[in-house]
C-alpha cells in the first residue's frame, strides 16, 4: 500500500508542471501578458536607436543618420497610416446594400470615380441622395432626402443641381413645386402649392420667381386671375385699357363694384387690386375700359426691386413729378374705407361716405366726403404714372395705383 501511495505521489509530482504550463497556456491573461511584454520589448530595443558604431548609420550628404531612428520612423509612421485608414474605412470603401447598388459616405474617394445608381450618406450619417451620379457628382435620375428622411426632391440632376423635370418637397414633405428647374430654381413651366397643400399658382417660372402668363388659386384650389405675372407679381398694369368683360375673364375670383356717375370702381379682392373704369355719357359703347388699377398693398414691384418706403422710390422711378397734398378722390377713398378694416394705415381715419347698397356686389355712392386729404407721391416711368398714397411726413404708403392720366387729373 505504502509503494502504491509513493507512485501515486511520484506521478502526480510529474504531472502537476505540466498541468500548471497547460493552464497558463489556456489563460487569455497570460498571452496578453506575453504579448505587451513582447511588444514593450520590441519598441525598447526599437527606440533604443543611440548607434553603437559606423555600421548603424545611414551617410545622407553630410549627415549620419541612425539606422534605427529611421526604422523607428518608419513603423510609427506605418502604424498612425493603418489607424487612419481604419478610421475612415467608410469613407474609402463602399458598402454593398440591396443587391449591386453602392453605398458611399458623401466624402468618398472611390465616389469621384462611380458610375451609375449609388446611395450617398450625408455627413451624420444618414442617406441623403439616391440615384444616378458620374463624374463625382449627382447626374441623372434621383432623389433628394434631409436628416429626418424626408424626400426633399426628386427628379433630374446635372452636376449636383436640380436640372430639368423634377418635384420639390417642403422640409416636412409637403408638395411644394412639380415642373421644370434650372440650376436648383422653378424655370420654365411648372405647378407651385402652399405649405398646406393647396395649389397656388400654375404657369411659367423664372429664377425661382412666376413671370410669363399664368393662373393663380384661391385656398380652395379655385382659380382668381388669369394673366400675365412678372418678378413673382401680377403685371397689373396690365389690366389697364382691358374693358370689363377683359377683366371678367380674367378675373373670376370675389368682387364688388361701386358707381357713381361715370365712375366705375371694382374690387378684386382676391389679387389685392381695383380696377377704375370711366364711362363716357356720350359714348354709345357702354363697355367701359380701365383707365387705372389700384394695388391695395404696402410694397411696391418693379424688375427685381421691391420697395416698402417712399424714400426708396427714387432709385427705381426717378424723381417725382409730383409730391404734395390733394383732396381724396372716390378711389382713394374706397381704397381707404376697404383698408382700413383690414389693416393699420398712416393716414387719419376712414372717409365719411353715404353708399346705397342695391345688390350685394353692387353699390352706388351718393356722397363722400371730397375735402379729405391725402398726400400724394407720384412718378412717371415707361409711359404709366405710379402714385403712392400716404399721410403727410410718413416714409411709409399705404397703396398705390397705376394710372395713364395727366399731372393735372392727378393733383385736382
Amino acid at each position: 500500500m505504502n509503494l502504491f501511495q509513493i507512485l501515486i505521489q511520484t506521478f502526480k509530482a510529474k504531472l502537476t508542471p505540466l498541468v500548471t504550463r497547460f493552464r497558463y497556456y489556456i489563460n487569455p491573461a497570460y498571452w496578453l501578458t506575453l504579448g505587451i511584454s513582447s511588444i514593450r520589448n520590441f519598441f525598447s530595443r526599437m527606440l533604443n536607436v543611440r548607434p553603437r558604431d559606423k555600421d548603424d548609420y545611414y551617410p545622407i550628404g553630410r549627415w549620419l543618420v541612425s539606422k534605427k531612428l529611421c526604422f523607428a520612423i518608419v513603423i510609427i509612421i506605418g502604424v498612425l497610416s493603418f489607424m487612419y485608414i481604419y478610421s475612415v474605412r467608410n469613407t474609402l470603401f463602399p458598402q454593398r446594400t440591396d443587391g449591386d447598388i453602392k453605398t458611399y459616405s458623401y466624402n468618398s474617394v472611390l465616389l469621384k470615380f462611380a458610375k451609375g445608381k449609388v446611395r450617398i450618406k450625408g455627413k451624420s450619417g444618414y442617406l441623403a441622395y439616391e440615384g444616378d451620379v458620374q463624374d463625382g457628382s449627382c447626374n441623372g435620375n434621383g432623389t433628394l432626402m434631409n436628416p429626418q428622411g424626408v424626400v426633399v426632391f426628386q427628379g433630374n440632376f446635372t452636376k449636383n443641381m436640380y436640372e430639368g423635370a423634377g418635384t420639390q418637397y417642403y422640409q416636412d414633405g409637403m408638395l411644394w413645386y412639380t415642373g421644370s428647374f434650372h440650376e436648383n430654381l422653378h424655370s420654365g413651366e411648372g405647378r407651385l402649392y402652399r405649405p398646406n397643400g393647396t395649389l397656388e399658382y400654375n404657369g411659367q417660372f423664372s429664377m425661382d420667381m412666376k413671370e410669363g402668363e399664368g393662373i393663380l388659386y384661391d385656398m380652395s384650389n379655385n382659380p382668381v386671375y388669369s394673366g400675365r405675372f412678372s418678378h413673382d407679381e401680377i403685371l397689373y398694369s396690365n389690366l389697364i385699357g382691358k374693358t370689363n368683360e377683359e377683366v371678367a375673364a380674367a378675373y373670376t375670383g370675389e368682387r364688388r363694384m361701386y358707381v357713381e356717375d361715370v365712375e366705375r370702381v371694382r374690387f378684386l379682392s382676391d389679387i389685392d387690386a381695383m380696377t377704375v373704369e370711366i364711362v363716357d355719357s356720350d359714348s354709345i359703347d357702354t363697355n367701359a375700359k380701365v383707365d387705372s388699377v389700384y394695388v391695395l398693398k404696402q410694397d411696391f414691384r418693379y424688375g427685381n426691386n421691391t420697395c416698402t418706403m417712399i424714400s426708396t422710390l427714387d432709385d427705381v422711378l426717378g424723381a417725382p413729378v409730383y409730391v404734395g397734398t390733394s383732396y381724396v378722390t372716390l378711389p382713394e377713398a374706397l381704397a381707404i374705407n376697404y383698408l382700413y378694416d383690414r389693416r393699420s394705415l398712416t393716414l387719419d381715419g376712414r372717409v365719411d361716405m353715404t353708399e346705397n347698397r342695391m345688390f350685394t356686389e353692387y353699390t352706388e355712392i351718393e356722397d363722400y366726403n371730397d375735402e379729405y386729404e391725402v398726400y400724394l407721391h407720384t412718378y412717371h416711368k415707361d409711359g404709366l404714372n405710379y402714385t403712392f398714397v400716404s399721410n403727410r411726413g410718413s416714409d411709409m404708403f399705404d397703396f398705390y395705383y397705376i394710372h395713364t392720366e395727366s399731372l393735372s387729373d392727378v393733383t385736382n
